[in-house]
């Protein structure tokens, strides 16, 4: 039986991280009471710090690659947000 790698695992949990935010996003613009709308931003924001974590590690072992933006690129998005 084959055993689950650290990079597997460490997939598996950013995964994980990246649908709960998704689903804590929408508790937080849906939530008419106040009390519920802070504990998800806070749950949220955890959420938040613990992939940037899980990310951070997974970059610095070579783990998730990720490919900086050019500064046309850039632009780019700049132009389309700003033409929204």
């Amino acid at each position: 039986m084959r055993s689950v790698t650290d990079k597997e695992l460490l997939n598996i949990v950013l995964s994980q991280h990246k649908a709960e935010t998704n689903l804590l996003t929408n508790l937080v613009q849906e939530s008419v009471n106040m009390q519920v709308r802070e504990d998800a931003t806070s749950l949220l924001n955890q959420s938040l710090c613990h992939q940037k974590k899980i990310f951070d590690l997974m970059t610095q072992k070579g783990w998730y690659n990720v490919e900086n933006a050019t500064a046309q690129d850039i632009t780019k998005a700049q132009q389309t947000i700003n033409q929204e």
